[in-house]
């Protein structure tokens, strides 16, 4: 009987109930004020802080950087400087947003609707204090450790922190891998919790220090844990609830309206744009609402002495005096142009994030079998790169290093813990002796096979991207031993060559200017590709924008992405207009493509 109470009480949304009615108060100035600061955003600030970077960029020559070479911009005088200048410039726009919305939120919870104008003065009046909360910590937790989180609300020029999949991909091929991701997605999940109500103790008292806010926020958070959990669990239901009514609206629409009277490609854009709408309407709400929780939270388990008394006569109330005796229009007004003006963008927003996501798919999509097909056999093995062959691959992309006689091995890690249990390095071992240890994975058992075996029995059949790693113990004769195999296997036309080492795609082309280089890049700061020497780009999937995808088709030079493992990504990179991508779900990649590129023959036809 006691559950059950408990489980009325969860279902009674009370705490939904509370924000309902600081909603009804806060409504307003958020979506006015979330409005124009997000046009702002893209209009002024993002648009100054890019050309900022961008010289900085120029004046150190860094134009054509990625890879390893970030490093050397970050250890530079001008990584410095960009540091210097402008981390300080958007943590103090983070803050002031933040700020602003944390007044409105706590003025909603006091039943009091906030003047934005009044509120913003406060927050800049307030400003300069902000160098005195310590300020090394608090960019630390709004430019990093909250970004880290990666929920989906922040603020409007909250960068997006997250480790690349590629990182990911290879941590979660091992039990230790995993093991580390959990641990350290379980330390930043704690430490934002810890730290939750950090900034409404800034912002709303009296605190001048970052760490003491952060010991008092951890205290309130011991404290509101169990209405967090409840909180936390309430919200999950009506997200579910709310995400089923509004893809049930959307799906509803689409077939009503546009399925007997638009074609399928039409049918898809209307979709996609109402999605887009959806989304961005949303989100101008996530980040008011995020507050919202916080500032419920802190106000009902803070002491109400600690707010700052000068946060006074920030409300409109006395002048909504003599409002009845208006007309309802005239009393409304501002409400109808906020609701326009907020329906007006959402819509330019997701008709232009559709375009955006819509390039011109190439005539010729390439799939390239990751390491061949691992659900065939282990990785970068004959097995594997037969059952790419049957999974319709048209390229397979494998590894190539230098074993102890300075012969080449086909095999991706340097050591063969992994694949084979033995803490062995592939430079100890001689190409023979790297043979004769198997390797197991995913069930499948399998061995190292060298690059004149794979050309011998794969020559003929289907094209090879051959990717040249270095472990550092490489003998001078490395990219020489490689192009010669080629040459002396007529295989010039049956491979293309890439590598992550920019020296070695210069070696490369210096040496056989008839083979197609490509430069594998994990990660960038140039915007424009035509600055690298490449006959072709391959860019880890988090860098991939459609400025890039542009870049490299202005330059004639195709651009193909990797590693894309679902099959939505593949459908998002196919219609955003890449060349091709590397997968290690080749079958599944071939199914998308072939009902995506179905219409355009039928149409064709």
């Amino acid at each position: 009987m006691r559950k059950l109470n408990q489980w009325r009480k969860l279902f009674r949304f009370k705490f939904t109930r509370e924000m309902i009615a600081l909603w009804k108060h806060a409504l307003q100035p958020f979506l006015i004020f979330e409005l124009v600061y997000k046009l702002l955003t893209i209009v002024v600030f993002l648009p100054v802080l890019s050309v900022l970077f961008n010289k900085i960029l120029d004046w150190g020559d860094f134009n054509a950087i990625a890879n390893f070479d970030l490093l050397r911009f970050v250890f530079s005088r001008y990584g410095l400087i960009s540091i210097v200048v402008m981390a300080p410039i958007a943590f103090l726009l983070i803050y002031t947003e933040f700020a602003v919305l944390i007044y409105i939120a706590y003025y909603g919870a006091l039943g009091k609707t906030a003047r934005i104008r009044a509120v913003l003065q406060q927050v800049l009046i307030r400003l300069p204090r902000v160098w005195r909360f310590g300020t090394l910590g608090t960019i630390l937790y709004l430019l990093l450790l909250f970004p880290l989180l990666d929920v989906g609300f922040g603020a409007s020029l909250l960068p997006g922190i997250q480790i690349p999949n590629f990182i990911t991909g290879e941590l979660m091929k091992t039990g230790s891998g995993i093991a580390l991701l959990s641990a350290v997605g379980f330390v930043i999940f704690i430490l934002n919790l810890v730290s939750i109500y950090a900034l409404p103790i800034l912002v709303l008292e009296k605190s001048e220090r970052f760490w003491p806010a952060m010991k008092k926020s951890a205290r309130l958070f011991w404290r509101s844990k169990w209405s967090l959990i409840k909180v936390m669990i309430e919200w999950f239901l009506l997200t579910v609830i709310a995400g089923l009514i509004i893809v049930g609206m959307i799906f509803g629409i689409v077939l009503f309206f546009a399925y007997e009277s638009l074609s399928e490609v039409w049918t898809g854009f209307l979709l996609s744009t109402l999605v887009s709408v959806g989304l961005y309407g949303l989100s101008l709400l996530f980040t008011p609402l995020f507050i919202s929780f916080i500032t419920c939270l802190y106000r009902r388990y803070s002491d109400p002495n600690d707010i700052d008394p000068s946060l006074r006569k920030l409300d409109r109330h006395s002048s909504l005096r003599g409002a009845r005796t208006q007309l309802f229009v005239k009393r409304n007004r501002s409400k109808l142009v906020t609701f326009l003006l907020a329906v007006l963008i959402a819509i330019s927003w997701g008709i232009t994030t559709v375009w955006n996501t819509i390039g011109e798919p190439p005539d010729d999509f390439v799939i390239m079998a990751h390491r061949g097909d691992i659900r065939s056999g282990v990785e970068n093995t004959m097995e594997a790169f037969e059952g790419a062959i049957r999974a319709e691959a048209d390229l397979i992309e494998l590894d190539l290093l230098q074993t102890k006689d300075g012969k080449l091995a086909v095999i991706h890690d340097t050591n063969l813990k992994r694949l084979a249990g033995r803490n062995v390095n592939v430079y100890d071992l001689t190409l023979e002796e790297l043979q004769k240890i198997p390797l197991s994975e995913n069930g499948f058992i399998g061995h190292v096979p060298s690059f004149e075996e794979v050309l011998q029995v794969l020559q003929g059949r289907i094209k090879l991207n051959v990717e040249l790693k270095i472990h550092g113990q490489e003998d001078s004769n490395y990219v020489k031993t490689f192009v010669d195999t080629v040459r002396r296997y007529q295989a010039e036309q049956d491979i293309i060559v890439q590598s992550v080492e920019y020296d070695i795609v210069q070696d490369v082309k210096d040496m056989a200017p008839d083979l197609k280089v490509g430069y594998v890049i994990f990660a960038t700061l140039s915007p424009k590709l035509h600055s690298f020497r490449a006959d072709f780009f391959v860019i880890e999937e988090s860098f991939v924008n459609a400025g890039r995808i542009a870049s490299a088709k202005l330059a004639g030079r195709p651009l193909y992405v990797w590693t894309v493992n679902s099959t939505d990504a593949v459908q998002h990179f196919y219609t955003l207009g890449v060349d091709g991508i590397i997968t290690d779900i080749t079958s599944d990649a071939r199914q998308v493509i072939n009902e995506l590129m179905e219409p355009i023959l039928k149409v064709g036809f």
